[in-house]
C-alpha cells in the first residue's frame, strides 16, 4: 500500500499517509478496471467488479479521512502499485495482473492491520481502517483462488507470483529510502 512498512502513523498529521492510502486505492480501482474487460470467467468478472466498488469506496473513506484531519488531498508522484509496476515490468497477462494486486492487496492488507491497533490512532483513522480491512481480506482470497485456478492449467503461475513479491520487496524498500530522506 504506502510501502513504508511498520511506519507509524503520526496522530497529528496524518495527512501524508492518507494520500498515500487514496492513492493506492485510485491507482488500484484503474488496475482493477483493465482487468475486468480481461476477466474470462463469469465469477471473475463478478469479482472485479466487486473489488472495484471496493477501491472506489475505501479512496472516498481516505479523503473524508483527509479532510476531517483539514488536509487536502495531493496527487503522489509514484504511489507503490506505479513502484510494484515499474520492478515487475509491463504486465502481458490477466496471470501478470492478478499477481500484481494479489502482492499489492497482501501489502495493503498488512500495512492496515498494522496500523489499526495503534493506541492514539485517532478514530477519523481507525473507523476506516477496520472497514477497510474486511475488504482488503476479501480480495487477497479471492485472487488467490483465481490465481490457484490458472495454476491448475499453467504450472508458470507460481513464478510470475514469486517475481510480483520480489517486485513488491524492490517497491517497498525504494519508498522506506524515499521516506526516510525526506520531511514530507
Amino acid at each position: 500500500m504506502i510501502g513504508v512498512s511498520g511506519r507509524h502513523i503520526d496522530p497529528e498529521d496524518p495527512v501524508w499517509i492518507l494520500n498515500q492510502y487514496r492513492a493506492a486505492e485510485v491507482h488500484g480501482a484503474g488496475a482493477i478496471m483493465r482487468m475486468a474487460r480481461l476477466a474470462d470467467t463469469a465469477r471473475l468478472r463478478s469479482d472485479l467488479s466487486r473489488h472495484l466498488r471496493d477501491e472506489a469506496v475505501h479512496a472516498w473513506l481516505w479523503t473524508r479521512a483527509i479532510e476531517d484531519f483539514g488536509g487536502e488531498v495531493a496527487e503522489v508522484a509514484q504511489p507503490y502499485q506505479a513502484r510494484l509496476s515499474a520492478h515487475f515490468g509491463i504486465p502481458k497477462t490477466l496471470t501478470d495482473m492478478l499477481a500484481l494486486t494479489l502482492v499489492s492487496e497482501k501489502r495493503g492488507l498488512s500495512e492496515y492491520e498494522l496500523h489499526v491497533d495503534q493506541a492514539d490512532l485517532p478514530q477519523a483513522v481507525r473507523r476506516p481502517l477496520k472497514a477497510i480491512i474486511r475488504d482488503e481480506a476479501w480480495h487477497v482470497s479471492y485472487i488467490e483462488e483465481a490465481l490457484r485456478e490458472r495454476a491448475r492449467a499453467d504450472r508458470r503461475v507460481n513464478d510470475i507470483i514469486e517475481r510480483a513479491e520480489r517486485a513488491d520487496v524492490l517497491a517497498v524498500a525504494e519508498l522506506e529510502t524515499e521516506a526516510a530522506g525526506t520531511d514530507r
